[in-house]
C-alpha cells in the first residue's frame, strides 16, 4: 500500500473517502468540497444519514473531472473518538473499499482522525488480509482489491504524520506475517520452517540466534520438550533470539518465552474432532514473538529484548508419551504427566527454566495455552496471570491501548494444590475437578518453574483465531493476537 499527503484528493481516484463526526453535520466542514456538500446535505434532511460510527452512504460520481464514487462514513462522538474506534473504522473502510473494488483511494481527513491516523490505517490493512494461498483459482485474485494508493486530505498538517504513516505500515505487515505463519497448515510448515523464518529475521535484522536441535536438547536435559515430541522427534528444536536496543547493552532484559507447537493432536488424550479442525494454530506464541522480532529495530525499540521459542507436534505412535508418565524437565523437577493434551506448559518449562541464564528484568509467556481462557473470557481478552502486579498492569495497559485486550486471572493457592503429584515434583493437570480454572492451574504448573523472576503469562486460547463474531478489521482464521500488546509493552517500558 503507497500512502501520500496531497493538498486535494486525487480526480483519478476509484473513491473519494469523507470521514465526518456527528457534531459537524450541523454545520459541514469548510475543506469538504462542494459535491460532497451537496450530496450529503441532502442525506442529512432526509435522516438518511446520523455521522454514527461505521455508518456508510455511498453513491457514483458521473463527472470525469471526479473520482469515480464517494463514501461518507461516520466517526460518531468527537469526544468520545479514540484509537480504537480509530481502528474499528479504518477496518470498516478497508473491507468496504475491497467489496467495492476500489484500490486508488482519497481520503479527506479531519483533524480528530487525524491525531489517530496510526490506528486507522492499521485497521484498514489489516481488514484486507486474505488468506487463499492454496486456492489455485484465486492465486490471481488474491490482492487484486487491496488499496494499493492511498492519498490523504489532512484538514490541517500534522509533523508526525509520516512517521504514523510508518508505524501503521511496519506494525500492519508484522501482524500480517504471524497471521500468515499461524493460518499455515501444518504439513506444509514444521518446526524447521519457523526456525527457517527466525534465521530470515536474525540476518536481516543483524540479532543473534542460537538453535537448539533434538541432538543439542537432549545433550542439555530439555526433557520437556523432548518428550512431547517422541512421537515426532526430528521436530524437536528450540531457539533463542537477542535484541539489544538498550544504551547499556549489558541491561537484563525482557524475555519472551512463546509455545510453538505446529499441530497438537492431543496425544493419547486425543481432541474432540472439534477442536482437532484449528490445531495447527498451537504455534501462535511462537508466531507473535516473530512478529514482534520482525519490528524491534525498525520501530528502535529501546529494550534488550530475548525471545526463546520451543518448538515441536503433540502426535500419536507407538513412541509418544503416555498418561503416567514421568518426565524430567530442564530444571530438574520432575512431571507426572497426568493429560497428554497438557502439553503446552511441558514445553513452556523448560524455556522458562533456560530463560534464567539472561536474568531477566521481566519474563513474559505467550502461548495458545488452553481452551479455558476461550471459556472463561470468550475471544476478546486472553487471560493474564503472574506473581508481579505492576508488570500485569502493565501488559493491561498495553493491550487497552492496542485493542489486543487481556484480563487478569487469579491463581488461587487452591489451584496451586491441585497440580500437586504424589509419585513426582509436580503434574501436568489436575484430575476430578480439571474442568474448574483451568486456565489458571495451566498458570499455575509453570509458576512453579520460575525462580525470583518477575513473570506474566499470557494465554491466547480465545484470541489467537478466529472463525466468526470477528473485530471489525479481522477476517477469518488467524488474528495476529499477542504481536501488538508485546510491541507496545516493550514501547511502554
Amino acid at each position: 500500500m503507497g500512502i501520500k499527503i496531497s493538498k486535494t484528493f486525487d480526480v483519478k481516484s476509484d473513491l473519494l473517502i469523507c470521514p465526518i463526526f456527528s457534531e459537524n453535520l450541523k454545520s459541514l466542514p469548510k475543506y469538504f468540497p462542494a459535491f460532497v456538500k451537496e450530496f450529503l446535505n441532502e442525506r442529512i434532511s432526509k435522516k438518511e444519514f446520523l455521522g454514527k460510527k461505521g455508518e456508510i452512504i455511498f453513491t457514483y460520481l458521473l463527472d470525469k473531472k471526479l473520482p469515480a464514487k464517494l463514501a461518507v462514513v461516520g466517526l460518531g462522538k468527537k469526544e468520545k473518538f479514540n484509537g480504537k474506534k480509530s481502528r474499528d473504522i479504518g477496518g470498516i473502510l478497508g473491507k468496504f473499499c475491497k467489496q467495492n473494488k476500489s484500490v486508488n483511494v482519497s481520503i479527506l481527513a479531519p483533524v480528530g482522525l487525524i491525531k489517530y491516523m496510526e490506528e486507522f490505517l492499521e485497521g484498514g490493512k489489516l481488514a484486507q488480509y486474505s488468506f487463499c494461498h492454496f486456492k489455485t483459482k484465486q492465486q490471481e485474485e488474491n490482492g487484486k482489491y487491496n488499496a494499493k494508493e492511498v492519498v490523504l486530505v489532512l484538514e490541517k498538517d500534522d509533523k508526525g504524520i509520516k512517521e504514523k504513516i510508518s508505524r501503521a505500515e511496519i506494525i500492519s505487515d508484522a501482524v500480517n506475517y504471524v497471521r500468515d505463519l499461524v493460518n499455515l497448515p501444518s504439513n506444509e510448515e514444521d518446526s524447521q520452517f519457523i526456525v527457517n523464518e527466525a534465521k530470515k529475521i536474525a540476518s536481516a535484522e543483524k540479532y543473534k540466534l542460537e538453535v537448539f536441535d533434538k541432538k543439542d536438547l537432549e545433550k542439555m536435559g530439555w526433557g520437556g520438550v523432548l518428550t512431547v515430541n517422541l512421537a515426532t522427534p526430528e521436530k524437536a528444536k528450540a531457539f533463542v533470539i537477542e535484541y539489544k536496543g538498550a544504551k547499556n547493552k549489558n541491561a537484563r532484559p525482557v524475555v519472551i518465552v512463546g509455545k510453538g507447537v505446529i499441530f497438537d493432536s492431543g496425544g493419547y488424550n486425543l481432541k474432540p474432532g472439534i477442536h482437532l479442525d484449528n490445531m495447527h494454530q498451537d504455534m501462535a506464541g511462537a508466531a507473535s514473538i516473530l512478529g514482534v522480532f520482525k519490528v524491534l529495530r525498525k520501530l528502535k525499540i529501546k529494550k534488550n529484548v530475548v525471545g526463546i521459542c520451543v518448538l515441536g507436534e503433540n502426535m500419536i505412535d507407538g513412541r509418544a508419551y503416555r498418561p503416567t508418565d514421568i518426565v524430567k524437565t530442564l530444571s530438574g523437577l520432575t512431571v507426572e504427566i497426568t493429560n497428554t493434551d497438557a502439553e503446552g506448559r511441558v514445553m513452556l518449562a523448560d524455556g522458562i527454566t533456560y530463560a534464567d541464564k539472561f536474568k531477566p528484568e521481566f519474563l513474559l509467556t505467550i502461548a495458545t495455552l488452553t481452551g479455558a481462557a476461550a471459556i472463561a473470557l470468550g475471544n476478546r481478552y486472553s487471560a493474564i496471570m503472574g506473581n508481579d502486579l505492576r508488570l500485569r498492569k502493565a501488559v493491561y495497559r498495553a493491550g487497552k491501548e492496542t485493542d489486543d485486550l487481556v484480563w487478569p486471572l487469579p491463581i488461587h493457592p487452591d489451584f496451586k494444590k491441585k497440580i500437586d503429584s504424589k509419585i513426582a515434583d509436580i503434574r501436568n493437570g489436575d484430575t476430578g475437578t480439571a474442568h474448574l480454572a483451568g486456565s489458571q492451574k495451566g498458570g499455575a504448573f509453570l509458576e512453579r518453574f520460575i525462580k525470583k523472576n518477575k513473570w506474566c503469562h499470557i494465554d491466547m486460547g480465545g484470541t489467537a483465531f478466529s472463525s466468526s463474531d470477528y473485530k471489525d478489521y479481522e477476517v477469518d482464521g488467524a488474528t495476529g493476537a499477542g504481536t501488538r500488546l508485546l510491541i507496545k509493552f516493550l514501547e511502554n517500558l
